[in-house]
């Protein structure tokens, strides 16, 4: 009878232990619980459209658009809108291999993807004379504002200039729109370059 009690005893203590086992096994204990989640991206190419704008600042900067139904529109809702198609890739290290029987489910925040690269200028040219001061070909840059949307933040508004002047990394979006008419009333057909950094 002593024997039996004491086999019960030694098959119940290896059970616990082998699932005790299990368990600390099973569990990842490498402490990295999240990740690796594609935390950058680089700007591939910009799909560039033009758009009547409008703009509203009654309770901070609102921003609305839409595909434009004539060939002619005024200065004032004119806008050439940019929104670049971006790779995403991570920066994050490989998970380390762990071994796991259970499969583990975590919850958890990926962060924000950002862009490191930096636009260094925008150029835009016409094939007609825009005024007086600014003939075909010269960049009309500076009669240019801007307003770009960064991810978890509102549009910002400036001028073109003061925006590439803050070495500004990619924004989510790009509305370009001009501060003056131009003095001729001929169809003008436009060129733009962005420059980068990689």
């Amino acid at each position: 009878m002593r024997s039996a009690n004491v086999k019960k005893t030694v098959i119940v203590f290896l059970t616990l232990v082998s699932l005790f086992m299990v368990t600390a096994i099973s569990c990842n204990v490498t402490g990295d619980d999240c990740g690796p989640f594609d935390d950058k991206f680089k700007t591939v190419e910009f799909s560039t459209d033009l758009k009547n704008i409008f703009i509203s600042e009654i309770s901070g900067l609102d921003v609305q658009y839409n595909t434009l139904e004539s060939d002619t529109i005024g200065f004032d809702r004119f806008s050439i809108t940019m929104f670049p198609i971006s790779e995403y890739y991570s920066l994050n290290s490989e998970r380390l291999n762990s071994f796991s029987l259970i499969p583990s489910a975590y919850a958890c925040s990926p962060p924000i993807a950002v862009s490191e690269e930096m636009i260094t200028n925008i150029e835009i040219f016409s094939n007609r004379n825009f005024s007086s001061e600014y003939t075909s070909g010269e960049n009309l840059a500076e009669l240019f504002e801007i307003v770009a949307l960064y991810r978890n933040s509102e549009y910002q508004r400036s001028n073109l200039n003061e925006f590439l002047n803050s070495e500004p990394n990619v924004p989510d979006e790009i509305f370009l729109m001009l501060k003056s008419a131009p003095e001729t009333t001929e169809s003008i057909n436009s060129r733009l370059n962005i420059l980068r950094t990689e």
